[in-house]
């Protein structure tokens, strides 16, 4: 049976020091260029393909406002079917994917960094790269998913 991927303090430790590196990034669609610019899905992608977790990154075709119109999410869609992600429930640990529904449906994710906040960046809130609490009921309220990467786990 498969572990998490992110199971070992090095490999956590790890995770943190590289979301903690793309603090203040702004908000910049399908851009992931740390420092520079980074949409939510391509922050998490960036930090992930950084720590070799993943080897390559390729999401289809999406824009920015089909949290607001679709009938379902693409986002959810693609890591429900990514044979290296599990869905899961809290608590959340280090590594998790969580999928918020900021319109109707789930569009916007944010990546666990410890078992109380998660970093993520999207345009109507900050609009750069921020570390936010699990506990605040904006964002406990949204969730509607969570993956957890299980690839490569010893």
């Amino acid at each position: 049976m498969q572990q998490p991927y992110f199971n070992t303090l090095e490999k956590i430790l790890a995770l943190q020091t590289e979301a903690q590196s793309w603090m203040g990034t702004p908000f910049a669609p399908k851009a992931m260029v740390k420092g520079a610019g980074v949409d939510c899905v391509h922050l998490a992608a960036g930090i992930y393909l950084k720590l070799g977790a993943i080897a390559e990154f390729v999401p289809g075709d999406y824009t920015l406002d089909e949290g607001s119109h679709l009938k379902t999410s693409k986002v959810i869609g693609w890591f429900a079917n990514h044979p290296d992600f599990a869905p899961v429930e809290a608590p959340y640990l280090a590594g998790d994917i969580l999928c918020f529904n900021l319109a109707q449906v789930g569009h916007h994710v944010g990546m666990v960094i410890n078992g109380k906040e998660f970093v993520h960046v999207f345009a109507q809130r900050g609009r750069f790269v921020i570390v936010s609490n699990l506990s605040e009921s904006f964002y406990t309220r949204h969730i509607v998913a969570a993956y957890r990467l299980m690839k490569g786990a010893a």
